[in-house]
């Protein structure tokens, strides 16, 4: 191994593996986890609903996602790691004090969701190139709400809508007051949604090459979160356990990579080798999983 300290997160995989190969106690590591994943990995596991047996293996994957200092480690052999970098490890995850009830792993800039229901207070009515925004501010957060007609809303001081879209930096958020987005697809679609996304997770798990046509489907899935131009991009979204779009915007480039692949572009079949690592694969395996489940459960 690399000489040199162990990161947080490399501490928080040491700890996992070590409750998982039942060598420490699990009171206390939950509280001091920071990684969202881990947590799905273990938390399960102290329940009594995964075995230890599948938890080694979904360390496993986390691992070969996250492959930087515990490169080709098998979980099972992360506890044989000497005595210093276990009590290191150990030491340095402790250093962090329990999360209390309903606190949040890490505090948001925008305490909001996409697609929460809001009051905006009316600040300012823009209209450039024909459109018509109203400008606003939910709490201390500024709001922009595009309008078809201008007189409409004349007067108007409050403007209740819904969250589709959120920019981090500067800080805002688009708003709706149209279901655009929220459309629920039939049972045939939903049926099609399924075959496609289960394909493209058989891929990345087991390397099981789907069709052509099952990936250009499951990318346009992935497209629309993005874009939000389709009327059912919100159901997909949630119904994928409103994934984090920036891990969505890398998903999409690697399945255009697939889909070229698939076509014959050699080029692509050698980048493809190469992004493994680079495109949160645990992230969209979980995405998929939950879109399966919830395409498949009757509304």
């Amino acid at each position: 191994m690399a000489k040199r300290p162990l990161t947080p997160r490399e501490c928080e995989l040491v700890v996992s593996s070590l409750y998982v190969m039942e060598l420490i106690p699990f009171e206390g590591i939950m509280e001091r986890l920071e990684s969202i994943t881990l947590r799905d990995i273990i938390g399960p596991v102290a329940s009594g609903e995964m075995t230890r047996e599948q938890a080694a293996d979904a360390l496993d994957q986390y691992i070969k996602v996250r492959r930087r200092r515990f490169r080709n480690v098998p979980p099972e052999h992360l506890w044989s790691l000497d005595d210093r970098m276990e009590q290191e490890a150990l030491r340095m995850i402790r250093k962090r004090a329990p999360l209390t009830a309903g606190e949040k792993l890490q505090p948001k800039a925008i305490p909001f969701e996409m697609g929460d229901t809001v009051e905006m207070t009316v600040t300012e009515i823009q209209e450039r190139n024909g459109k018509v925004n109203v400008i606003g501010k939910v709490g201390q957060v500024t709001a922009k709400l595009p309008v078809a007609n201008r007189q409409a809303i004349k007067g108007t001081k409050t403007m209740s809508a819904w969250i589709t879209g959120i920019e981090k930096k500067p800080a805002l958020i688009h708003l709706s007051t149209s279901d655009y987005g929220k459309h629920q697809p039939s049972t045939d679609v939903q049926a099609a949604y399924v075959t496609a996304i289960a394909a493209l997770r058989r891929y990345f798990e087991s390397a099981e090459l789907p069709s052509t046509e099952e990936v250009d489907l499951a990318k346009s899935l992935f497209q629309r979160m993005i874009r939000r131009d389709q009327n059912d991009w919100f159901t997909v979204y949630v119904a994928m356990g409103r994934p984090q779009l920036d891990h969505v915007r890398r998903w999409v480039k690697v399945i255009q990579m697939l889909g070229k692949s698939l076509r014959g572009d050699d080029e692509s079949t050698r980048q493809l080798a190469s992004q493994e690592d680079r495109f949160f694969k645990d992230a969209l395996l979980r995405a998929c999983r939950a879109a399966e489940k919830n395409f498949s459960t009757p509304t």
